[in-house]
């Protein structure tokens, strides 16, 4: 048990403060939760960044008193897991695959959900737990939400027992999970590429869904309405917010074809572009699946634009002549076509927000809309 003299219900009351005061916490219901649920119950366990290259990962328990304690109730993400982990001297190293979201993020989109009393709920990642339980106190019963995730279950629904939530844990995977019934709000934490039919069969005619989607590259939260046909609609929200990407079961590695440079010329595009995430999220609605690359190479910037299927584009920028930059391609030229045509495009309309933006989904696929459903709009993912 966690020692008294540490404090934690004093901390998480400071934490709801924070929250409050900055905005993203401002339903009273959702105060009092944030203050009277223990997130360390949620996270007996965490990886925090030290630095270096490679990242060298400090790992956290009880053990380590406040060190361990005073960062779960700060708004900060923690890592939960790392892949490819390697105990090293004085730490580990490896990639983090599993966290513990953001407490503003999580508000942010639990009170962007509406959840009421009487609400069926999904929350699509499970994860540690925390954020289900600040959804479960919204709830007349616990049984009205519905958690999946591919691991760590156990736990985390043995967690939620104790503080008296009985959720229905499922461990599945929600983007293909066949439900036997209707939602009237559903929530992914974690990064969602595409709405699947699956997910838009289980929402309930007048249900809301909110889900960070477009990755991995983009970070934007989009917050859609079913309708009686099974439709999905709705537009991105002004704060983003960006995930992990999910995961799934028996996916084969994708085989990468060789990167051979098959055309260059020059180009306009600035390379403070690649850090706007606004421009990124327009980028990522086009090129489904895309990945960004920073690097250096014989004392030129580069950025590279990866799709799945391993084909690419780069730009190098020259230090002594960062406006003429040099781009290649290799066997795609519509990877560059896009990217010229979004900077074109973006740059003509006063480089727009995200929250400019909606998305329509049907059994058609998806639609990225800006400014209204009737305006401008393109076919993506």
């Amino acid at each position: 048990m966690v020692q008294q003299s540490l404090n934690w219900k004093g901390m998480a009351a400071n934490l709801a403060a924070e929250l409050k005061a900055t905005g993203d916490l401002t339903a009273r219901s959702l105060i009092d939760a944030v203050s009277a649920t223990p997130r360390h119950l949620f996270v007996p366990r965490y990886f925090q960044n030290s630095g270096g290259a490679p990242t060298l990962w400090q790992e956290r328990t009880e053990p380590d008193g406040e060190s361990w304690l005073r960062p779960i109730y700060s708004n900060t993400t923690l890592v939960t897991a790392l892949d490819q982990a390697e105990q090293v001297t004085n730490g580990w190293h490896g990639i983090p695959t599993s966290s513990s979201t953001q407490p503003s993020l999580t508000c942010r989109m639990v009170e962007a959900l509406d959840v009421r009393s009487d609400d069926r709920v999904l929350d699509g990642g499970l994860g540690t737990g925390y954020q289900a339980a600040l959804i479960a106190s919204q709830l007349r019963h616990g049984s009205q939400l519905t958690a999946c995730d591919l691991s760590g279950t156990s736990e985390a629904g043995k967690r939620l027992v104790q503080l008296g939530h009985d959720v229905d844990v499922l461990p599945a995977d929600a983007t293909s999970q066949a439900f036997n019934k209707k939602f009237d709000k559903a929530i992914f934490s974690f990064g969602l590429p595409r709405i699947t039919d699956t997910i838009r069969s289980a929402m309930a005619p007048g249900g809301h869904l909110i889900a960070n989607v477009l990755g991995p590259l983009s970070a934007a939260l989009v917050l859609l309405e079913a309708d009686g046909d099974g439709n999905l609609n709705g537009p991105f929200l002004q704060g983003g917010g960006l995930f992990m990407p999910a995961r799934h079961k028996d996916r084969d590695p994708v085989s990468l074809p060789a990167q051979v440079p098959a055309s260059q010329g020059l180009t306009d595009i600035p390379v403070e572009t690649f850090d706007n995430y606004q421009f990124k999220f327009l980028l990522a609605a086009h090129l489904p699946g895309v990945n960004l690359q920073y690097g250096t190479e014989e004392g030129q910037s580069t950025r590279r634009l990866v799709m799945p299927d391993g084909r690419w584009c780069e730009l190098a920028y020259r230090d002594a002549s960062p406006r003429e930059p040099r781009y290649y391609g290799q066997g795609a030229p519509e990877i560059w076509k896009t990217l010229r045509w979004a900077w074109q495009w973006w740059t003509k309309r006063g480089m727009p927000r995200w929250e400019r933006f909606g998305l329509t989904v049907t059994d058609a696929g998806h639609r990225l809309w800006y400014q209204s459903p009737e305006g401008e709009s393109w076919a993506v993912g």
